[in-house]
């Protein structure tokens, strides 16, 4: 039985854009923090700030496609705070 009050708020979702939508280039597998509930926007924006149209976008399993970098290098919580680099002293 799955009770409603666990469900999270958001869910990381895999995408791209669907053949014949867009050139091979512009394939690349994007994440999306898509919200709970019925209603969906006409534009979904990728970790990356890409603004893609919702009913032209394929869902993947995670691990395919070719992935967007800008998406893996913020693939961690989209609420985390980004520590500093350690310093590499001589």
């Amino acid at each position: 039985m799955i009770i409603q009050d666990t469900m999270p708020a958001t869910v990381l979702a895999v995408g791209r854009l669907m053949a014949g939508t867009a050139g091979e280039s512009r394939r690349s597998a994007h994440l999306f923090d898509l919200h709970a509930g019925g209603s969906h926007p006409e534009f979904l924006h990728a970790r990356c700030g890409a603004a893609m149209p919702y009913d032209h976008l394929e869902w993947i399993p995670v691990g395919s496609g070719m992935p967007c970098e800008r998406c893996l290098g913020l693939a961690g919580s989209a609420d985390q705070t980004r520590l500093p680099r350690p310093s590499r002293g001589v």
